[in-house]
């Protein structure tokens, strides 16, 4: 099958809760064989689903016949800003069954966070990942406007994109991830 007449035939929507469970079992199939997973991301998706920073509008799944091939999740996190904190949206993770990984369903769920996130009050997104994926999708590197991780991290892989104009001269600071960002070891999931 073409490509993009299988993207064309996508539907991309908000997660429901009698989902939970597919959602989980495609995280893992995602992430289990990727040399970088430590296998966490499934247990992610569900803390942050518990938490204060769940977003219901911006927990998407990709549908193709009935069936859910991929997953992508915003939620939010902080920037410790000088005087305050600032509100911001983080984007992770992006799951895409094994068979339908490489045929852009990770593109289409990357886009339409981007743009449902740009309906919302929040003024940036950030997102750890491939630059030279993320990038297309407007995602520049962040460190240079003074974003940065807390710990230490390849600086490259940290990047934001502005969702509001000239909000890049108002963001800086460190990420501050809230606590369902960790396992009880404290240890990022």
């Amino acid at each position: 099958m073409e490509d993009r007449k299988f993207k064309n035939q996508l539907t991309v929507r908000p997660e429901t809760k009698e989902e939970y469970a597919a959602i989980r079992q495609l995280i893992q199939e995602a992430f289990d064989p990727m040399p970088f997973s430590a296998g966490k991301e499934w247990q992610l998706v569900e803390a942050i689903r518990t938490s204060d920073g769940y977003i219901p509008g911006l927990a998407l799944v990709a549908e193709l016949d009935g069936k859910i091939i991929g997953h992508i999740m915003v939620s939010e996190v902080a920037i410790d800003g000088k005087n305050s904190m600032i509100p911001a949206l983080i984007l992770s993770p992006v799951s895409v069954l094994p068979q339908f990984q490489r045929k852009g369903i990770g593109q289409v769920l990357c886009r339409k966070a981007v743009e449902e996130a740009s309906k919302t009050d929040y003024p940036v997104m950030i997102v750890i990942g491939d630059p030279n994926y993320y990038s297309r999708f407007g995602f520049q590197p962040a460190v240079p406007q003074g974003v940065y991780l807390p710990f230490g991290f390849e600086e490259e892989y940290l990047q934001l994109i502005p969702l509001r104009d000239g909000v890049l001269e108002k963001v800086s600071g460190a990420i501050q991830f809230p606590p369902w960002f960790f396992d009880a070891r404290g240890e990022l999931l």
